[in-house]
């Protein structure tokens, strides 16, 4: 992986709707992410001992969200449901404005890396992770907000966001039909 490309990756506008699956425990904390600056994700390297940037990981959509957590499990075209515990599903709207797309090959091709390492199971590997690596230097990429990238559970992508980087433009909220209002994440 060559990280001095970072820089040089393309940054567009995304704006629509992405989606949250959370487990209902977690439900009064639904719009929060401070737990993500203590918890290792697939690019934060993030401990309770080495606090680290607030991410908010989404899917593209309901599937995905549901395999990313294991909500379901197995093959995507012949899932099995994960009996322990209850899921929400959140349509979560986005308005970025600087959001790098390494799902796409040629983008991948300016940080050499591809679909495997951006994928790959790195739970049981030696640090430091290529994608906790890669998870950095874009965090210290001027003006980037977000990436998208390729789901390791399905055909589809994600999106990462660096809370601590969002411009006063930007917004993520969610319509919460309970209460009838608009709530936004932070």
């Amino acid at each position: 992986m060559k990280l001095s490309g970072c820089g040089k990756l393309s940054l567009s506008p995304l704006t629509g709707h992405w989606f949250r699956a959370l487990s209902l425990r977690h439900w009064n904390t639904r719009l929060s992410t401070a737990h993500s600056s203590i918890y290792r994700s697939r690019f934060s390297d993030a401990s309770a001992a080495m606090r680290s940037y607030r991410m908010l990981y989404l899917g593209e959509n309901h599937q995905v969200a549901i395999f990313e957590v294991g909500a379901l499990l197995g093959d995507p075209d012949d899932p099995i449901s994960n009996p322990r515990g209850s899921w929400a599903l959140m349509s979560i709207r986005v308005t970025l404005h600087h959001v790098a797309d390494i799902s796409d090959p040629a983008q991948q091709k300016i940080i050499s890396t591809n679909h495997q390492e951006l994928t790959g199971s790195w739970i049981n590997s030696p640090r430091p992770v290529p994608t906790h690596q890669l998870g950095a230097a874009l965090h210290a990429v001027p003006d980037l907000e977000g990436i998208l990238y390729p789901s390791a559970k399905s055909n589809n992508r994600n999106l990462a966001i660096f809370m601590d980087k969002l411009t006063k433009r930007s917004s993520i909220s969610f319509f919460n039909e309970l209460t009838n209002n608009s709530e936004s994440l932070v």
